[in-house]
């Protein structure tokens, strides 16, 4: 774990921190020194490749015995002055294998960007089209299982329980109570009046009597 950490910082210092700022140094000095411009131009090409490589072989020689060492010394190797081995490198090996391939490496640049764009392309609307037809679907869903609510809140609607209830309320209600509350009035009437009579006569002999009307419905 140690020499994996001392690696990592030896690395990020040497191959990536100090090359950077010395690329800005000279992209900012005025006027440019084309010596330091290229000196750092063939740095980052080499660079550039290593970490292509690194990071689609890595997993496959990660597992080697002293690998952390040796990358470690590979980049100290490359980035700093006193080696040069950058410059080494791009000379040696990777200026001929461009120079001999160009034509070839821009064709297939170009017709690998080209399928990638279009698988790119392909996969966006592939997966739109399933967002749109899931939409739809769940929109459709929700308009059927919409409908049996829009049907129960029609059959029960306030209008339908109110004219429902009147169906069902007696009618005529408040002329019967007037009528029947007379019919107790005359016949409370009917008996004071009898009452009166027996009083005077002393008894209820030839007492007339007087009928009590009866409502029958």
């Amino acid at each position: 774990m140690f020499i994996f950490i001392l690696s990592r910082v030896l690395s990020a210092w040497f191959a990536f921190i100090l090359p950077s700022f010395a690329t800005f140094k000279a992209l900012s000095r005025r006027p440019l020194s084309d010596s330091d411009i290229q000196k750092w131009s063939i740095y980052w090409a080499v660079i550039g490749v290593f970490v292509a490589f690194e990071y689609l072989a890595e997993w496959l020689i990660s597992w080697l015995p002293f690998y952390w060492e040796l990358k470690t010394m590979f980049l100290l190797f490359l980035s700093l002055p006193q080696t040069q081995g950058s410059t080494y490198i791009y000379h040696t090996y990777l200026q001929p294998v461009f120079i001999k391939n160009e034509a070839n490496l821009d064709a297939g640049i170009v017709a690998i960007q080209r399928d990638v764009l279009a698988f790119v392309q392909e996969r966006l609307t592939a997966l739109w089209n399933m967002l749109w037809n899931l939409a739809t679907k769940n929109q459709a869903q929700g308009q059927t299982s919409a409908q049996p609510g829009s049907q129960w809140s029609q059959l029960f609607s306030p209008e339908l329980v109110h004219s429902a209830l009147d169906a069902f309320r007696p009618r005529g209600t408040n002329s019967d109570a007037s009528r029947n509350l007379q019919l107790q009035g005359s016949n409370a009437a009917a008996r004071g009046s009898h009452a009166s009579l027996v009083s005077e006569n002393g008894s209820t002999e030839n007492t007339p009597s007087f009928p009590v009307p009866q409502h029958y419905e």
